[in-house]
């Protein structure tokens, strides 16, 4: 990360995408001093729930991930889980725009377009607009991947495919931090060979890293970047 970054928001459509695409990232530059807001476009897990099931309220969940992880300012919207497709663009444009207007950010993290989850490339749209030049001071956007998501995006046929141009390298603690996260969201975090499992996680960082000679890192597509 550029030194340059000093205010970092993170959006995400649901409790645990921050986490899962950027939370070695996020610890890292939290460390480093960086102030990292989160705002996350949904507070329930309405369609993984089974039929009957109650419906959680993942608010409590994403607070406890966003502690661990060294965030400091956390705002929870109260969308819908996959049922983004039912607020209009416009509605959607708005509320993170007013999360930029209220915090500021130098740089942008979102979810990514190439992702099988509407609701992920619905957030990623919204992070672009609300990130667009003459809008504030964001002077860079990226997109990271979510393992079940960007890749099965990229295996069912998408017409984008996420192409990551940057590489974060983290070390040990930041990963086992993210792990420590995960952990703070239950049943989300699956038995292995589920990509979501700690050896999931673990496997995808050893992959990445290995890809830059770094023993562990998070790769990221950058939008835009100004410096």
């Amino acid at each position: 990360m550029h030194t340059l970054t000093r205010r970092l928001l993170v959006v995400g459509a649901h409790g645990d995408d921050e986490t899962l695409g950027a939370g070695a990232t996020i610890a890292r530059l939290a460390d480093e001093g960086v102030t990292v807001s989160l705002c996350i476009l949904t507070n329930d897990d309405g369609s993984r729930s089974a039929a009957g099931a109650e419906v959680t309220n993942r608010t409590d969940a994403i607070e406890l991930a966003a502690k661990t992880l060294g965030i400091e300012r956390v705002r929870v919207h109260e969308f819908g889980d996959n049922r983004l497709d039912t607020v209009s663009h416009l509605e959607l444009n708005q509320v993170v725009e007013r999360e930029v207007r209220e915090f500021e950010p130098d740089t942008i993290f979102a979810t990514s377009m190439c992702d099988l989850s509407t609701d992920h490339a619905l957030v990623s749209r919204a992070a672009r607009v609300a990130g667009r030049p003459g809008k504030g001071p964001v002077r860079e956007v990226r997109t990271f991947e979510i393992r079940s998501a960007t890749d099965v995006g990229e295996a069912s046929g998408l017409p984008v495919t996420f192409r990551p141009n940057c590489w974060q390298v983290v070390d040990e603690s930041h990963l086992e931090r993210k792990i420590e996260a995960l952990r703070a969201y239950g049943k989300e975090l699956e038995p292995w060979p589920n990509p979501r499992s700690e050896r999931g996680v673990r496997a995808l960082a050893e992959y990445r890293g290995s890809q830059v000679s770094a023993g562990l890192a998070e790769a990221f597509e950058i939008v835009r970047s100004v410096r």
